[in-house]
Order: C-alpha cells, then structure tokens, then sequence
C-alpha cells in the first residue's frame, strides 16, 4: 500500500529540543472558546496572505522547532526536512495553498489508465546551470521507489510496474493498475528534482552538510553549520517569473524552546516560523511588530490505537472515550482556541478536490462533542466497567502530555481504570517504529499529516493491512474496498465520494480517535507578507512567495 509521509510531530520532536513541562492544566469553562466544528468556519480561514509589493534586502531568520537533518528528499520525513526541502528545491507537480496539484518541472498526462507522462519544461535549470533532462527524473524517481537507498516512499510506487526515459524530456510512468493518487505523492517529496551528477558525485555526502544538494528552486543552500544553522541565497535565474523569490537571504534555525522563539520573535532576532501549538499563541497574537494569521487546519491529532486484542477491541468501548473527551478543553488548553473540533479523521483543510462532495458529507457528520450519559451506556453495554488501559506518552512533550492527560480524565469518568505509561522525548519515537516499545500500551497521542491534500493519504497509512501506521492489524474490508476504488479513480468527485464514505466508518469505527484539527499557524515579523497559511509550507513553494509589504 502506499506509504505517506506520516510521522508524527511526537516523533520529530523527540529528535531535537523537547518543550520542557509536564502537560499545561485544563482551562475552566470561562476559558473555552475555540472549536468550530463546521465546513464554513474552516472555510472562513483564507490560506493565503496579502502579496508583498516590494523586496526584503535583509536576511530573514526562519525557526524550526529543531534544525533540519538531510537535504536528501527521500529521507526527509519531518516538519523541518520537509520546510526546507519546499523552500529550496521544485517538484515534478507543484501544490498550491489550496491544496490543488499543478504542472510544476512537469506537466503530467494520462494517454491511459496505466501509463502516467511526465513532460518536462524548458526553462527549469539546476543552480549550476545545467537542464533538467529526463535522466535526471529518472534517476530520482528510482532512488526514491528503491528500498536500497534508505527513502520513506518505496511504497509510493507499488502499482508502478516500470519507469523508462524515451527521450530527454519525457519520462513514461506504467502502472500495473490506475494509480491517481502518484500525482499528490510527486508533488511532494517522492517528486523533487535534484541533479543525477551531483548526487552519484557527493555519494554517502549528498544532503549532508558537506556535500548540500543541487535542486532547480528559488534557493540554492550555502552555509550549513550542523545543529545551528542553514543559509539559502535566492536564485537570481529561477525559471518560474511569477514566483520570483523577494527575500533574497533566509537562516533557517532550529528553535525547540517556545520561550526561547517567543523572544526571538518579539525581539526580530527570528522573524518568521510556522508555529504548531506555541505556548505564548495568545500572547504573540497581541504583539503589534508581529502577524500571527491562522489557516486552514490539515494536520489532525488523534489517540492511536495500537491495540485491539484488549478493551479497546470493543468498539463501544471506543466510542465511549470518544464521547467522554472534552475537546473543546483540550483544544483551549493547547492551541488557545487555534484548532477545529474534528467530525472525522480528516479535516477541511485536506480537501485539494471534490470539495463539495467532501462538504456535503461532513455536514452530516454530527461533530465529537462531549455525551457522558451515552459514553457511561456504552460502557455499562460493553461490560468494561472497572477494565483498565494503558495510555503512553511522554511528559517532555506538553501538548502530548496534555492530550493524555485529557483522555485519562474522560476515560476515569467513565468508569475505566487507566495508567499513563510515560517515555522520555526522546524514546517515544519508538512507539512509532517498534512493536516491542509499544508492548503493554493500549493508545497514545500523534499529530499527523498526509503527503498532499486527499484524506486519503492519512487513512491510507491507519487502515489499510500493512499500512505504515496500522499498528492494531486493522482490517476493515468495506474500508479497504473503497480506498482501493479511490485510488483507481480518475474523476476527482467520484474519487472523493470513495474517501468519504471510509472518512465516515472512521467516525464510528475509531481505528484511531480523533482529537482536534489543528489551524496552520503562520508567525511573522509584521513587515513580512506573502507566505502562504496552509499545509502547502510542506510540500510546495512557500518562502519565494514572500515579501515586503
């Protein structure tokens, strides 16, 4: 099955500075007041800003909340790779803040179900000047389908049946089934373009410190100083004149301290981040040298369910912690209001096609709110009056903390016994990538994403056998059948009305629970506009959209 990009930010943030605390306390009621739960009030949240009229001659200093690791596209797997990769370097298609999919080095064509052309552009070159060939894409696409060279995306590819070059600018892509989820996979990491030369030339060296990248993007890496900083140049010759980089300096830092970026913000010593849950949202928020602008969410917190061989198989049980987490606390308590109460696994901000089909189906979704009479049945029906859980999670994380902390509470209330199993930060990767770690844990909590904006690409991972986030062995063959008849699809409507109804056995199934969907966060000194507020900053340009007002 296809495997996206989905490691959580649990996991990411394992691997640099850990946000000190052990979890912020739930607000009162007079605290509470974010949460929308509706299509239109997601739709309210625009996912771009206001175009800079002029350029920034001034480095700006962008915070990652660790610095990035690699600048090899098929390896990275995380908020910092993936921010730095888009800034730098071009995809084969191209997303836009909406989430839509565009022509980008390529334009791409189906002259059959099975066969995918890849057309290059003329003017695209690599910042040493050299055209991009169809050698080069070649070369890219099979390191990025091979499980030899240490990538994330060899099951991108599983219905590709070969890949061949006919001619300089043209790459022939034979599926052995329609695939018309590839083009979302190739507008994102699966799909940069980087220089066939270069890289055999840097070898083990390529994407490391010493060695950098060779791209055709509107920023060519210069300085990279290990576990403090890396600088980018704006390319003056980029092929693209309507994306023409303004900024003309970015210092990409990774700051893992929310007091530490507070500072940095207030002070203009950092000058913009995409923020994910910061602590001082509020405060930041009142700061007039600042733009603090939320966009539409398509990132999704949730519990994974790990496993069902114990309570948790139950599915009334399930659905009784649903219905006993308070959610509106939660999001109050960790995003100050900045994230949407969720109806399914999914979010608006995930619709990059077959939108009103998308709409239609989640406005009968009735929204998670909290329903402990019906919750305390559940239980009661279930017989789990009394049965215990083990809920993992690290205190060094405080949103994740918090979020175990809120479902410990629903889940005592309803009558369950439950223990919190707590990791370090920087064990609590292993919960993602080890069996053995996840041992005795019934759940714990994860931010995710997918690759590009198609629900599809999350529940792809969670409920398809041997996706890379079924940890529980789930396997639904309803579910399986109408992702695989998504993935088939070619009419985008068609295709959205397969995903729904899967998003809709999500809501009552539970493979995982859902907790919020998170807005994207832009933080920006005020002089700054341009970047985009939505998920694109992840797989598509964002740095060369901004400027000065």
């Amino acid at each position: 099955m296809i495997r996206s990009r989905l490691i959580p930010i649990a996991v990411a943030l394992a691997a640099g500075a850990l946000l000190a605390g052990c979890g912020r306390p739930l607000p009162t009621a007079a605290d509470l007041g974010g949460g929308a739960s509706s299509a239109s009030a997601v739709a309210a949240l625009s996912p771009t800003t206001t175009p800079p009229t002029k350029d920034w001659n001034k480095p700006v200093v962008w915070a990652l909340y660790r610095m990035v690791d690699t600048l090899n596209p098929i390896q990275a797997f995380d908020y910092p790779e993936n921010t730095v990769d888009t800034a730098l370097c071009d995809s084969l298609l191209r997303q836009e803040p909406d989430g839509t999919i565009v022509s980008g080095v390529a334009t791409a064509t189906y002259p059959t179900p099975t066969k995918l052309v890849l057309n290059l552009r003329t003017g695209p070159r690599f910042w040493d000047g050299h055209p991009v060939t169809s050698a080069d894409v070649l070369f890219d696409l099979e390191r990025a389908a091979s499980t030899k060279d240490g990538s994330f995306y060899p099951q991108v590819f599983d219905r590709v049946k070969s890949m061949s070059a006919p001619n300089p600018t043209t790459v022939v892509v034979t599926l052995k089934e329609p695939d018309y989820w590839l083009e979302g996979e190739l507008s994102q990491m699966a799909g940069i373009v980087y220089e066939k030369s270069y890289a055999l030339r840097e070898g083990k060296q390529f994407g490391t410190p010493q060695g950098l990248t060779m791209c055709t993007g509107p920023y060519e890496p210069k300085k990279w100083i290990p576990g403090e900083s890396l600088t980018a140049v704006a390319n003056p010759h980029y092929w693209d004149s309507t994306l023409q980089p303004k900024v003309h300096e970015l210092i990409f830092k990774g700051i893992g301290q929310d007091a530490t970026l507070t500072s940095g913000l207030e002070t203009g010593a950092v000058n913009g981040t995409y923020a994910q849950g910061i602590a001082t949202y509020n405060q930041l928020k009142r700061d007039k040298s600042l733009s603090v602008i939320d966009g539409p969410a398509a990132n999704v917190d949730a519990m994974v369910i790990d496993n069902l061989k114990g309570v948790l198989g139950d599915v009334r049980v399930r659905q009784a912690i649903s219905d006993a987490i308070n959610r509106e606390a939660l999001i109050a308590a960790v995003y100050h209001g900045a994230s949407q109460m969720p109806r399914t696994l999914e979010s608006p901000g995930q619709w990059g096609y077959g939108q009103p089909v998308f709409e239609k189906d989640w406005a009968h979704l009735p929204p998670m709110t909290v329903n402990l009479d019906k919750a305390k049945a559940l239980i009661r029906a279930a017989h789990a009056t009394g049965k215990s859980i083990v809920i993992g999670t690290t205190q060094q994380i405080s949103s994740l903390a918090t979020d175990a902390n809120v479902v410990r509470q629903a889940a005592v209330e309803i009558g369950l016994k439950v223990t919190i199993k707590s990791v370090s930060a920087q064990d609590y990767i292993a919960l993602f990538t080890s069996a053995a770690a996840r041992k005795g844990i019934d759940m714990f909590p994860t931010s995710n994403y997918g690759d590009y904006a198609d629900p599809a690409a999350l529940y792809n991972t969670v409920v398809m056998p041997g996706g890379s986030q079924n940890y529980d062995n789930w396997d639904n063959p309803a579910m399986v059948r109408d992702l695989n008849l998504a993935r088939s699809t070619a009419n985008p409507d068609l295709r959205a009305s397969y995903v729904a109804k899967v998003g809709d056995m999500i809501a009552t199934q539970l493979p995982w629970i859902p907790l919020d969907d998170p807005d994207t966060v832009l933080i920006e000194s005020h002089y700054l506009t341009g970047a985009p507020v939505s998920f694109v900053y992840m797989g598509g340009p964002w740095a060369n959209m901004m400027g000065a007002r």
